[in-house]
């Protein structure tokens, strides 16, 4: 049983379909719930519903146990109590047996149920379905319902957008800590000369592609050839075979023609 070191220090009541519950502010600037105070408030039994919580990822992961001052005898004493981050209540709630809570609020958690399976499949449909099949959907739905499809679709493409961030940063940390990369010096020096190259390729096309896209593609194919993030991230080991695989793309562009200076100034070692 992990007790987290934080402190409760203040509290919030809020209302949740139809029920008075209270919330505890931490001071990690989240808010909580003792486990016990919502089973109580379904009719559900607090030991059961604790070990369901344990045995589910989703939930276990929002469990924590946080020492609070709790009645005892004449007197208080001090204790672990389980509280739920109150970002898995609704999850909870989604997977709670309603024949179990008390019959006064069992409609009220099935509705919330019910939205709740609306509300995923809105938000995760686009991983499923493709967008020519839900444009056909969307066809027979209101012009209201289309709008929330819409909008969380747009939601769900902005979270997609945020994990590839999150995943790229997170092998680019990996990459620089365990890799010697060039330095800012052979850095100008790529980028010139990959800019020479994307120059010589928009004059290969006579006017044919537009200049920033000749840039795009020469960046491009230079970071999927070396397989990296971004072009400043080049091993320092490669650096020499770089060289050479540009000068062969500039060749390749203006076969015949002599390298410029770029190509053969040589380039500046790191110092460490």
């Amino acid at each position: 049983m992990e007790v987290q070191t934080l402190e409760i220090i203040r509290e919030f009541p809020f209302e949740f379909y139809g029920e008075s519950y209270h919330s505890y502010l931490g001071t990690d600037r989240n808010l909580y719930l003792r486990v016990a105070d919502i089973s109580e408030s379904m009719g559900l039994d607090f030991s059961s519903q604790l070990r369901r919580i344990k045995a589910s990822l989703p939930l276990s992961r929002k469990l924590t146990y946080i020492e609070v001052d709790t009645p005892y005898q004449n007197g208080i004493r001090r204790r672990a109590v389980a509280h739920m981050n109150i970002e898995g209540l609704t999850y909870w709630l989604a997977t709670i047996d309603t024949s179990r809570v008390k019959p006064e609020i069992r409609e009220r958690i099935e509705q919330f149920q019910i939205d709740f399976v609306d509300t995923v499949w809105a938000l995760y449909r686009s991983d499923i379905v493709s967008d020519v099949i839900l444009a056909e959907l969307d066809a027979y739905k209101s012009p209201a319902q289309r709008e929330l499809s819409e909008a969380m679709d747009q939601i769900r493409a902005v979270t997609r957008k945020m994990a590839d961030l999150e995943n790229r940063l997170v092998r680019i940390e990996g990459f620089v800590s365990e890799v010697a990369v060039v330095n800012a010096q052979q850095q100008r020096q790529l980028q010139n000369m990959i800019e020479t190259v994307a120059e010589a390729l928009f004059e290969a096309k006579n006017g044919k592609l537009p200049k920033t896209q000749c840039f795009a593609m020469c960046y491009n194919e230079f970071k999927d050839t070396f397989q990296i993030p971004i072009y400043s991230m080049l091993p320092e080991s490669k650096m020499e075979e770089a060289l050479n695989y540009l000068a062969k793309r500039y060749g390749h562009f203006k076969p015949g023609a002599p390298l410029p200076q770029i190509f053969t100034d040589g380039t500046q070692q790191s110092l460490f």
